[in-house]
């Protein structure tokens, strides 16, 4: 009897506690309710009351359960007409079709006869499996989340898949993100690497400085995309920093996302490099051309007679054939007055040809962008008006300001930017530079 009587007095002593609906006894007030929660812990925990999972844990896990239904059904709704979208760019029958084509094309005894177009074709091949391995992706992502929806309605214990489904979900809103962004890098040379070079502009050692940290920036950006970087020249300054250096940026869509980093950054902040600890402004300029193949530099001629060479030492480490010999190539194009630099080999004779390359790809991607049907029609002066084109500028005092003076797109988060998070500046100018259909020529 005494059991019975102690197992009693818990429930009875929560219906102290917890008024039933209708009773005269109110809940206390919206500022009283933490005080009444603490109050009934306290009891509880006095008593030694179990918390056993009952009928109240069952409705917890049925509102759970209706609540995650209702998110992953929306979001079900939404992403559909994106994924049927974005499955007609990827375009399906004629993906299948190129890996049919290439696949007969390197199954022939002869196929690596030629290494260079063989490995180019296996390129093509790897990039159509792989859009076609993405969007089949999606579909099974999206199927996967309805099977989910209609397994819930039966099985009220199928909580844990509903929200799997619902992270799988998010994967596939954020690949999509991706996709409609690839989907504006239609330029012609989008798809390919990049070379990309810094120059400290005006402002000394503070300037040189600054030239280092975009570098840093571009760095941690690439990496963070999973490209390959390589040094190709670098030339140190006197006190910090660097003069100049060009990054080798290898990867799909490397060169259609940086394309939009051309130009003056310009940089304000107090000075490390003075001793009156004064504000300064400082300027760096961004040079980005594409990695173009072989067979595309062919089809360009430069006479010997437009080309200026001069060697150097490439200084650095390398043992005594790069800091006695002159292996180092600096290339100028005389018309334009373009000129690259490049120590990266340990002979001179590959550093020429790097410059060359270096040198052709500047060329193609001014001509384009001038409109040009002839090299000679690039005039010098077009090209050095771009060192005064400010295109961002980077605010650290008085306040915290990234700012992209082009599209107007703007962030506080200064530090996080020259940490490598450039890509909803990218996002910004890739589609500030849509074409308007409106200005196309009838």
């Amino acid at each position: 009897m005494m059991a019975g009587y102690w197992l009693a007095l818990p429930s009875f002593l929560c219906l102290l506690v917890t008024p039933r609906e209708g009773s005269s006894i109110s809940r206390p007030p919206f500022r009283a309710k933490t005080k009444w929660r603490l109050h009934r812990a306290r009891l509880r925990h006095y008593l030694s009351i179990p918390q056993v999972p009952g009928l109240r844990s069952r409705q917890s896990v049925a509102c759970q359960l209706t609540a995650d239904a209702g998110s992953v059904r929306k979001l079900v709704h939404s992403l559909e007409g994106r994924v049927d979208t974005n499955i007609q760019h990827v375009n399906l029958p004629f993906q299948e079709a190129e890996v049919e084509r290439l696949e007969a094309e390197s199954s022939i005894k002869t196929f690596w006869d030629e290494p260079e177009k063989a490995q180019a074709v296996m390129t093509k091949l790897n990039r159509h499996k792989a859009s076609l391995q993405i969007a089949r992706n999606w579909q099974v992502l999206l199927e996967d989340a309805k099977t989910a929806l209609e397994i819930c309605e039966d099985d009220p214990e199928s909580l844990e898949l509903l929200q799997e489904s619902q992270e799988n979900l998010w994967i596939l809103e954020k690949e999509l993100n991706a996709f409609e962004l690839q989907v504006l890098l239609t330029g012609p040379h989008d798809s390919k690497g990049a070379l990309l070079t810094l120059i400290s502009g005006a402002g000394g050692t503070e300037a040189q400085d600054w030239a280092q940290m975009l570098q840093r920036m571009y760095l941690r950006f690439a990496e963070g995309r999973g490209y390959k970087v390589s040094t190709v020249e670098e030339m140190p300054g006197e006190e910090a920093g660097i003069k100049s250096a060009t990054l080798k940026v290898e990867g799909e869509f490397a060169y259609g996302y940086l394309k939009g980093e051309k130009g003056t950054h310009r940089l304000v902040r107090l000075s490390p490099f003075n001793a009156q600890n004064k504000r300064q402004t400082s300027f760096a300029k961004v040079e980005i051309m594409p990695i173009l193949e072989e067979q595309e530099l062919s089809d360009i001629d430069i006479p010997d007679s437009d080309l200026e060479v001069t060697t150097m030492r490439s200084g650095g480490a390398g043992g005594q054939n790069v800091n006695k010999v002159e292996t180092g190539v600096r290339m100028r194009h005389i018309p334009t007055g373009i000129s690259v630099r490049c120590t990266q080999e340990r002979t001179q004779l590959q550093n020429k040809r790097i410059a060359l390359e270096m040198i052709k790809a500047k060329l193609i991607v001014v001509q384009e962008e001038q409109r040009a049907k002839e090299l000679e029609e690039i005039k010098g002066d077009l090209i050095e008006a771009a060192w005064g084109t400010q295109v961002r500028n980077y605010v650290f005092q008085p306040y915290k300001l990234v700012k992209d003076t082009r599209t107007g797109h703007e962030t506080s988060r200064a530090q996080d930017v020259l940490d490598g998070d450039l890509m909803d500046f990218v996002e910004s100018y890739l589609r500030h530079n849509i074409p308007n259909p409106a200005d196309a020529p009838a």
